[in-house]
């Protein structure tokens, strides 16, 4: 679990890989865009959230979203990363995560935009420091049915266990 703040989210990550030491990494974070706004959905007609989860593909370095972090921080327009790549590809296999979703009934989509918050950000630094260290990548999670969404918790971890599963698979190959 990763602070929802750009000084502490990526630090907390660094943490993590040196506590556990991974051959490989998937971050995960509940999207939020204009579908979560009930307002956006009542005048597109969407009652619902979706249930897709997007597999990022893409890093970018900048962070811009408009809304503060939760320690009252906004960045706009701020390179992650001075002087580094404006993007980076993920290094874990997107196709075959989001077939192995599909074939076990779940929606799954190749995205490449993880947004500007702190997604994006923590997505990017991963991506950047540890490229030569393991494979890694970022996957966006709709909301389960306690927080509007349409899937259960114990149906959003089993798609998480069928992305880390497939990953694992092709770790080597």
């Amino acid at each position: 679990c990763l602070p929802v703040t750009y000084a502490d989210t990526f630090r907390a990550f660094e943490q993590a890989v040196s506590e556990y030491d991974p051959e490989a990494a998937i971050s995960f974070g509940v999207y939020g865009s204009k579908l979560d706004s009930p307002s956006f959905r009542e005048s597109k007609g969407v009652t619902d959230l979706p249930a897709t989860l997007f597999i990022e593909t893409i890093a970018r370095n900048r962070d811009g979203a408009p809304k503060p972090d939760n320690a009252g921080v906004t960045r706009v327009g701020e390179e992650i990363v001075p002087g580094a790549p404006p993007e980076l590809p993920a290094t874990f296999p997107a196709m075959a995560m989001q077939r192995s979703l599909r074939e076990a009934g779940f929606e799954a989509e190749l995205s490449e935009d993880a947004g500007s918050y702190l997604c994006n950000h923590v997505f990017y630094r991963a991506s950047h420091d540890y490229r030569e260290r393991f494979p890694y990548g970022f996957v966006h999670v709709p909301p389960v049915d306690t927080m509007g969404g349409k899937l259960s918790l114990k149906q959003l971890a089993n798609a998480m266990a069928i992305l880390a599963n497939t990953f694992v698979r092709h770790l080597g190959s």
